[in-house]
């Protein structure tokens, strides 16, 4: 559905005062999300939001299933069961990742960008490996990319640059883009907490297994806040040895372009979710091989690292104030 459309119809409905026992949200749900669900498809899942004094939880059942509840039902929340489901059927989401530099006074250099379909989620999925639990995260909607490694290893850092993650909402009528998170993290940041980290894993591991057991791989899990707190971004980040990669892939959209004033701030910026029985799409960006001989820019640039989004999360209330608001325009991706 239009997105132009669908936003005028819920201000209409917000402005109703007979919306005030939820009767219009929740035939606004029946007519504006289950009516277009595709029923052949994986992604014919309905998520329920219940009002529970202990806390948000969800009932989820198929669009066809026959116990599916009426309006007359008042243990769901419909105007939230609405939203929810509308972000997440209404809407698909292009996350990309971009190798940046920002040189004083200059605007903002885009060496190498990696764009990739993600799936929203009111589930988290462990990404770590060290659990394959998934738990509800509602009110917080997840954005996972269950085949970081493959998508984002040629997110190298170096000296100076920074990765930029920006997450972009797209209408199913494809009539509306919408940036909905745009933030980044500064190489030397990623460098010192991956040194940290790893240091204190691996002393706490030699001085407790006695010596007996090797040291932590170099790989680890970091997890930060988005610009002004607004949602999470979880990386893995590792050192990069340019003579161990001889068959590197590096996926170019862009390269050496500039952005305006409107590119992403240095602050930290966070990343997320996606429904891990969906199908999971890989990158439409083009391939070539590099040499190790390409990281030698400039020549006395030796130190790098590798940081793989997992995943992005944000909550359904900011990123529906986003959509509401409908001013922030794609900035990372060269093809919009």
């Amino acid at each position: 559905m239009d997105w132009r459309c669908l936003k005028q119809t819920i201000l209409l409905a917000r402005s109703d005062s007979r919306n005030k026992n939820g009767v219009l949200w929740y035939d606004l749900f029946e007519e504006c999300i289950v009516k277009y669900v595709d029923r052949t498809s994986e992604d014919d899942m309905l998520f329920y939001v219940l009002v529970s004094k202990e806390g948000e939880s969800l009932e989820v059942l198929r669009v066809e299933d026959p116990k599916r509840p009426d309006g007359r039902v008042r243990r769901f929340n419909w105007m939230e069961t609405f939203y929810l489901n509308m972000l997440l059927h209404q809407f698909e989401y292009i996350l990309t990742c971009a190798v940046c530099e920002k040189p004083s006074g200059k605007s903002l250099k885009i060496y190498r960008s990696f764009s990739v379909p993600v799936f929203g989620s009111p589930n988290k999925h462990c990404m770590n490996g060290k659990a394959k639990q998934t738990t509800i995260s509602y009110p917080n909607i997840y954005f996972s990319v269950f085949n970081f490694d493959e998508i984002f290893n040629g997110i190298v850092l170096t000296d100076n640059e920074m990765v930029c993650v920006e997450l972009v909402a797209v209408d199913k009528a494809n009539t509306t883009q919408i940036s909905v998170f745009l933030g980044s993290i500064r190489y030397e940041i990623l460098k010192t907490t991956l040194e940290t980290k790893a240091s204190l894993k691996n002393k706490l591991l030699k001085q407790f297994s006695l010596g007996l057991y090797p040291p932590e791989p170099e790989s680890q899990f970091i997890t930060m806040n988005g610009p002004k707190g607004r949602g999470r971004v979880e990386m893995c980040v590792s050192t990069f040895k340019p003579g161990m990669n001889k068959d590197f892939v590096v996926s170019f959209d862009r390269e050496a372009d500039h952005l305006e004033s409107n590119a992403p701030s240095t602050s930290s910026s966070s990343a997320g979710g996606g429904e891990g029985g969906r199908r999971r799409l890989s990158t439409a960006t083009r391939q070539r091989y590099v040499s190790p001989n390409w990281f030698a820019r400039p020549a006395n640039r030796h130190h790098y690292v590798n940081a793989q989004l997992t995943y992005l999360t944000l909550r359904w209330d900011e990123l529906l104030d986003d959509l509401f608001e409908g001013k922030k325009r794609p900035t990372l991706r060269g093809d919009q």
